[in-house]
C-alpha cells in the first residue's frame, strides 16, 4: 500500500490539532446526555433503567456503525466521513433540544451514535496515510488527551448550564459547537489534502518491502478471520470489550453512585465527576512510560493495568462507602487505567494492520467492541443497581476486571509474534 507521507512539521501539527479539536468536541456531543442524565430523570420522571436504555441505544448504534465506518473508511475520503459525522451529531443534539417523549430520546440518541461512528476509523486512516510510524504512534497517544479533556469539559459544561438553565440548553449549545467543528475540519483537511498531493512522499510501508511475499500470500489465501486468530486479535477483543464496559460504564454511573450512596444533589455529583477525566490523563502517559519499559509488550502492560483496576475496585467494595471523595478516587484509578488500555488496544493496535490495508477496519472493529461493552454496561449496570444495589454491583465489576487480566495474558504470545 502506498502512502502520501508528509514531512512538513507545520502541516503535520495542523493535521493532529484539527483532529484533536474535532474529537474533543465530538466527545461533548457523545457524553452530554450521560452527564445530564440524573437531571433529565428528575425533571422528566424517568427510571434508572429507562435512563440507562438511552445510553445503551447510543452505544449499540455507535458500535454497529464502527464496523460500517471501518470498512468504508479504507476506501472513502476521511475528510467527508468525519465531516458527515460531526454534522450528523450536531443535528441530533439539536433534535434533543426539541424532543418531547422518552421514545424520541432513544431514537435520536441512537442516530447520534451512528453519526459519531463515522469519526474515529477514518481519522486513524488519515494519520496512517500521512504520518511516519514514530509520529503516528506519538499522535495516537497524544490524541487520547482529547478524550479526557473532552469528558472533563462535558461535565463542567453540563453542571454549569444546569445551574442557570434546564437540561435542554446543553444540547443546543453542543449542536452549535459541533457545527463549528465540522466547518473547521473541512477547511483544514482540504488544505492538507492539497499539500499532500503536491508535496507528499510516495513510499511503501517498510514492512511491505521486507515481507512482501509473505503479505501477498496472506492476502491471497487467508481470510481476515485467520489473520485475527494468528495475531491473537480474537482474544484481545475480549479485553477490549471489558475495557469499554468499565471505561464508559463507570463514567456514566459515577454521578448516580454519588447521589445514591451519599445523598449529594445532581449538580454536585456531575461537577465532582468532571474531575475524573483530569486524573485519567495520567493513565495515558503512565501506560506509555510503562509500555516503553516493557519494550512495547502491549498486552503485558494491559494485564498490569487491569490488575491495578482490580485492586482499586476491591478497595471500593471494602472501604469506599466511608467517604465520597475516597470512592471517587477509586473510580478515578479504574477509569485512568481503562483510558490507558484504550490507547493501546484501540489507538495503537490497529496501526499494525496498515500493511494489510486493514487499519480503518481494525480501528472500527475495536471501537465497535469497546462500545458493545459500553452498551452492556449502560443497561446492565442500571439493572444491577436497581435490583441489587451498589455493593453487589461493585463486586461484579471486580470479577469482570479479573477476566480482562486473563484475556490479556492468553493473547500476549500470539500478539508479540505477530508484531515481529
Amino acid at each position: 500500500m502506498n502512502n502520501l507521507q508528509i514531512t512538513n512539521q507545520k502541516m503535520l501539527r495542523k493535521l493532529f490539532w484539527i483532529s484533536w479539536i474535532a474529537y474533543f468536541i465530538s466527545y461533548i456531543g457523545r457524553l452530554n446526555y450521560a452527564a445530564s442524565m440524573i437531571e433529565i430523570g428528575q425533571s422528566e420522571g424517568y427510571t434508572t433503567i429507562q435512563l440507562g436504555a438511552v445510553v445503551t441505544a447510543l452505544f449499540i448504534t455507535y458500535g454497529i456503525g464502527q464496523l460500517i465506518s471501518g470498512i468504508i473508511g479504507d476506501y472513502c475520503s476521511p475528510r467527508i466521513l468525519v465531516g458527515m459525522g460531526l454534522i450528523g451529531c450536531s443535528l441530533c443534539n439539536a433534535l434533543m433540544f426539541v424532543s418531547n417523549s422518552y421514545w424520541q430520546l432513544i431514537i435520536i440518541w441512537g442516530l447520534n451514535g451512528f453519526a459519531l461512528s463515522l469519526i474515529w476509523p477514518p481519522m486513524v486512516k488519515l494519520f496512517s496515510k500521512h504520518m511516519s510510524k514514530d509520529y503516528l504512534h506519538k499522535s495516537c497517544f497524544n490524541i487520547q488527551t482529547s478524550v479526557a479533556l473532552g469528558t472533563f469539559a462535558t461535565y463542567v459544561l453540563c453542571s454549569s448550564l444546569l445551574i442557570v438553565w434546564n437540561w435542554r440548553t446543553i444540547f443546543i449549545v453542543t449542536a452549535l459547537l459541533l457545527m463549528g467543528a465540522a466547518g473547521a475540519w473541512n477547511k483544514v483537511i482540504r488544505e492538507i489534502e492539497i499539500y499532500a498531493d503536491q508535496h507528499g512522499e510516495v513510499e511503501e510501508v517498510p514492512d511491505i518491502r521486507e515481507e512482501k511475499k509473505e503479505i501477498e500470500k496472506i492476502n491471497e489465501k487467508a481470510s481476515f478471520l485467520k489473520l485475527s486468530v494468528k495475531s491473537g486479535l480474537m482474544i484481545i477483543l475480549i479485553a477490549v470489550l471489558i475495557m469499554g464496559f468499565l471505561k464508559d460504564g463507570i463514567m456514566t454511573w459515577v454521578p448516580q453512585y454519588i447521589t445514591d450512596t451519599f445523598g449529594a444533589n445532581s449538580y454536585f455529583s456531575i461537577f465532582l465527576t468532571a474531575f475524573l477525566p483530569l486524573v485519567n490523563l495520567s493513565g495515558i502517559y503512565i501506560i506509555k512510560y510503562i509500555n516503553s519499559k516493557n519494550n512495547g509488550d502491549d498486552l503485558k502492560t494491559t494485564a498490569l493495568f487491569y490488575g491495578v483496576s482490580t485492586v482499586s475496585l476491591l478497595l471500593l467494595v471494602l472501604v469506599g462507602r466511608n467517604s465520597m471523595y475516597l470512592s471517587v478516587f477509586f473510580f478515578a484509578v479504574v477509569t485512568s487505567c481503562m483510558l490507558g488500555i484504550n490507547t493501546i488496544l484501540v489507538s495503537i493496535l490497529p496501526t499494525y494492520f496498515i500493511k494489510y490495508n486493514k487499519t480503518s477496519f481494525v480501528a472500527g472493529l475495536t471501537n465497535c467492541v469497546t462500545y458493545l461493552g459500553s452498551a452492556l454496561c449502560g443497561y446492565g449496570l442500571g439493572a444491577l443497581v436497581e435490583g441489587f444495589g451498589w455493593n453487589v454491583t461493585s463486586i461484579v465489576l471486580v470479577g469482570i476486571c479479573i477476566l480482562g487480566i486473563v484475556a490479556a495474558i492468553l493473547a500476549r504470545p500470539l500478539w508479540q509474534k505477530f508484531k515481529q
